[in-house]
């Protein structure tokens, strides 16, 4: 990583992004099967969530440059690898206090987007059937 704040925050931009559309484009690949009654998920699926699970571990690692307070351990990349889902509350409150709570929200509700994405989908079918 360089050590020039700018480019921390284009990587930062960067890697919320590619969280954003690699959710997207997953919930839509969701809502399509869902459309079509194919329950099972997909390799496609299990593919993205672990895309998913990796970009919000990558940014982690580059958002905790700016953040002096939270002290590195020697292998704070593996440990990220290993606890990252018990590890993103208690860095986002440490960091960003309550609005630390509203990002872990937003990042729930992307790796919640293809089931909130076929939520969507059911009740439209329900509400309004063929």
């Amino acid at each position: 990583m360089s050590s020039n704040p700018a480019t921390r925050a284009n990587i930062k931009t960067l890697l919320v992004a590619s969280l954003i559309c690699v959710s997207a484009m997953s919930a839509l690949v969701d809502g399509l099967f869902f459309w079509r009654g194919i329950y099972a998920a997909p390799v496609t699926a299990a593919f993205a969530d672990a895309l998913l699970a990796l970009l919000l571990i990558m940014w982690i690692a580059a958002d905790q440059r700016d953040h002096p307070q939270v002290e590195r351990p020697f292998d704070y990349g593996f440990l990220l690898m290993v606890f990252w889902l018990p590890y993103l509350p208690y860095y986002l409150w440490r960091t960003r206090r309550f609005a630390g709570l509203g990002i872990f929200a937003g990042f729930l509700g992307l790796f919640s987007l293809g089931f909130l994405v076929q939520l969507a989908m059911w009740s439209a079918f329900v509400m309004y059937p063929r």
